[in-house]
């Protein structure tokens, strides 16, 4: 069955994380999940893209969407390209989902986030909240990613 995810990355490499969820249509590759991250930006009164970090208030309602993503999904995958470490939204979305999941796993929620570096940026910085919420950081490993996927985070 497949794994509801999460989907964190910085902005600046979307092109990548598009070509990421396309994956799961490649015959190529095991990947199997449904995608709850956000398909399109979360738009203020003027129908203009909200882009203030998430520690301004102006930027709840971004917040507010993202955790009822957070609700669907049982698994964060946080793809990391050169400069994933220094995006403010990629640090508040590893913390919040591990607060929230923390309610129901506990001592198991670093079970439930996995970080892997995007291909050609094996050298990346690992973002910070990574740390001790997580499984080990993948090199770009479509692979051993969809096994992680199947695992039951609980157990």
């Amino acid at each position: 069955m497949p794994a509801n995810i999460f989907v964190s990355y910085d902005h600046d490499d979307q092109k990548q994380v598009g070509a990421f969820k396309l994956l799961k249509h490649n015959p190529n590759y095991p990947l199997d999940f449904y995608d709850h991250s956000l398909k399109d930006p979360v738009l203020g009164p003027s129908g203009k893209p909200i882009k203030f970090p998430p520690s301004d208030p102006r930027s709840k309602s971004v917040r507010d969407v993202i955790k009822k993503k957070f609700d669907r999904a049982s698994k964060l995958v946080v793809l990391i390209g050169d400069n994933t470490h220094t995006s403010e939204w990629v640090e508040w979305e590893i913390n919040t989902f591990y607060d929230m999941k923390k309610e129901t796993s506990g001592d198991n929620t670093w079970k439930r986030i996995r970080g892997m570096t995007l291909k050609g940026s094996s050298a990346a910085t690992i973002p910070i909240a990574l740390g001790e919420r997580s499984t080990k950081v993948l090199a770009w490993d479509p692979e051993t990613l969809d096994k992680w996927l199947d695992l039951d985070p609980d157990a």
